[in-house]
């Protein structure tokens, strides 16, 4: 049997030595990334857990009976995209059944075409949480807060606070109920209708606030006992003629039992004079909305080619409907309204202004001459409110004594609670109005609120921080050398000058 000399031993050893280094270490690399895959942790540097999920996310996942896919229509370079990403994939590692998919409307236009075709999308900028038969949209804005101050000094808006753990776990709470607010739109009084495509009508509305975030049907008051059972929110839009006291208890019993509603109200001229009366005047009076018995005009806000009827508003106050509008500072087109403000106070209750005119304008009573408007002492003196919320006071709101009762609570909104908003003009929701973006922002702010899409998880806004690195083009390629080429080379020289050391 040949001996193998000491040298030839060496290197046999040597090279199973190294033969077996290089097994283990693959066989590391392959354990510890199974281990990574399997039982991986994501981590959330910001100071203020921009990106963590709070106790209330995390229990909703844990109860999601569904498999939702969250198709994201936004480009990389939008200010938002980082934020939603890191946000949505927190989501997805928090359970196997929620899946994101992302769609670049500007390098992928074929697929978001195809895609913007099946969800029957009007826009883009959106996210839609598709679960089987049953969807929601959650457009862009509705992820941020932002401050409009600077931008009268041309500065862009800053971003204030992301809302996005707030809307997604909204937005699966709705689908895991398998139910969309349901909304009634009143007819029989000359009511403004959803099905009418002419300037006048509401099919835009339909269009922007139906499909797949709220159920929206037209329902007729006369012979009717009692809101039917379900429905979250009662829409008034631009009644002509009188409701009948059997209607009017009927709303009264709503209301006082927690209902929702929103009345659209126009000052519609009688023939004989005056304004027609709609017999809401009256009922919302008790609820500490007064409307009044004339038609607004603000020679200082008209539009070009208009007349002194028709402005627009950017005026508004601090409530959570308007308050975008009113950092923003965009007009919102009013046509023939007619005022309506506070009433003197009402125990249980309380009522804010939402927008109205500047000092200059008023509300002209002398309704029978319209051709000769001018100020005069019976007129009601600006700035004139336009728009009115009501709510439960927040003592009444925790049920302490004095809360209104009705049977007909079974038939009002989620919580019990009454809320109602009351605008001076219909025509703000009509296809013409609607075009304006400011219009179509209040009229959809108002019906969240109403129905309390903005509290129902109550995660408040988290504030924004810079937490990226941004780079020059210069710097990245520097970088990229840096990473790519230099240190792997030197580990490699440093590699062959010990193998060169050792063979001597």
């Amino acid at each position: 049997m040949a001996r193998i000399d000491k040298k030839t031993g060496k290197k046999v050893l040597s090279g199973s030595l190294l033969g077996a280094g290089v097994l283990l270490a693959i066989a590391l690399f392959i354990i510890v990334n199974y281990f990574g895959w399997k039982y991986h942790q994501r981590f959330d540097w910001t100071e203020s857990q921009l990106y963590s999920l709070s106790e209330k996310t995390e229990n909703v996942l844990a109860e999601l009976d569904r498999d939702v896919e969250v198709v994201v229509f936004m480009s990389p370079g939008d200010e938002l995209f980082s934020a939603v990403s890191e946000q949505l994939a927190r989501y997805e590692a928090g359970t196997p059944r929620v899946e994101i998919r992302y769609v670049d409307p500007e390098k992928n236009l074929l697929e978001a075409q195809t895609l913007v075709d099946k969800y029957e999308l009007s826009h883009l900028n959106v996210l839609v949480f598709d679960s089987g038969d049953d969807r929601r949209i959650v457009d862009s804005t509705e992820l941020a807060d932002y401050d409009y101050s600077g931008m009268q000094y041309g500065q862009n808006a800053q971003l204030t606070g992301f809302k996005g753990e707030q809307v997604f776990t909204s937005t699966l709470l709705d689908l895991m109920e398998s139910r969309k607010p349901r909304i009634l739109f009143t007819t029989g009084h000359g009511e403004l209708s959803l099905d009418d495509q002419s300037p006048e009508g509401m099919s835009l509305a339909r269009e922007l606030l139906g499909k797949d975030n709220f159920e929206l049907e037209e329902w007729a008051t006369i012979g009717q006992a009692q809101v039917p059972p379900g429905t979250d929110l009662l829409v008034i839009a631009g009644p002509d003629s009188t409701f009948l006291e059997p209607e009017l208890q009927m709303l009264r019993s709503y209301l006082a039992g927690g209902g929702r509603m929103l009345a659209l109200l126009d000052p519609t001229l009688a023939i004989g004079g005056g304004l027609v009366p709609t017999g809401l005047e009256s009922l919302l009076l008790e609820f500490g909305v007064e409307v009044g018995d004339d038609i607004v005009v603000d020679p200082s806000n008209p539009l070009p080619f208009f007349g002194a009827e028709t402005l627009f508003v950017t005026s508004y106050s601090d409530h959570t409907i308007v308050r975008s509008l009113d950092q923003a500072q965009l007009p919102v087109v009013v046509a023939l309204a007619r005022s309506v403000g506070l009433a003197p106070e009402i125990e249980g209750y309380q009522m804010q202004e939402l927008m109205r005119t500047t000092a200059d304008g008023w509300g002209e009573t002398g309704i029978d001459n319209l051709e000769a408007v001018e100020l005069d002492e019976r007129d009601l003196l600006g700035p004139v409110p336009l728009a009115v919320a009501v709510e439960p006071a927040s003592e009444v709101a925790e049920g302490e004594e004095g809360a209104p009762s009705d049977p007909a609570a079974e038939s009002a909104g989620p919580e019990g609670q009454m809320r109602l908003v009351v605008v001076g003009d219909s025509d703000l929701a009509t296809n013409t109005q609607l075009q304006n973006v400011p219009n179509a922002t209040f009229l959809a702010n108002a019906l969240n609120w109403l129905v309390e899409r903005e509290t129902l998880v109550g995660i408040p806004p988290k504030q924004p921080e810079q937490v990226k690195l941004s780079l020059t083009r210069t710097q990245l390629s520097r970088l990229t050398w840096l990473v790519l080429i230099i240190l792997p080379g030197l580990v490699i020289l440093a590699g062959l000058t010990v193998y060169l050391r050792r063979r001597r």
